[in-house]
């Protein structure tokens, strides 16, 4: 397995949802609310699928979809909340 490759389809999500966000004017919690359909205050794996095709066009294999969550998962309960979210795409001034 080549995780440059995969490492880079992180990041390259991350930055089209920053990107998409400054185009929306919206914020992380805005992004959040829009990706948690269930409203539990967590956003799961088929959430984070749906919600970046919605918010990026970006169609990411499961696979991708994990890394990801995993990558921005402090508390290891393998899901996203806000704060994981907001610390994930603060902007770097």
């Amino acid at each position: 397995m080549d995780l440059e490759d995969e490492s880079w389809s992180i990041d390259e999500a991350i930055t089209n949802l920053k990107n998409a966000m400054k185009e929306n004017k919206q914020g992380a919690s805005d992004i959040f609310s829009s990706i948690d359909a269930n409203d539990d205050g967590k956003i799961n794996g088929p959430e984070l699928y749906k919600g970046l095709i919605e918010h990026i066009g970006n169609r990411l294999s499961p696979g991708q979809v994990s890394m990801i969550i995993n990558a921005l998962d402090m508390n290891n309960d393998n899901r996203i909340d806000l704060a994981e979210l907001s610390v994930a795409l603060e902007e770097e001034e």
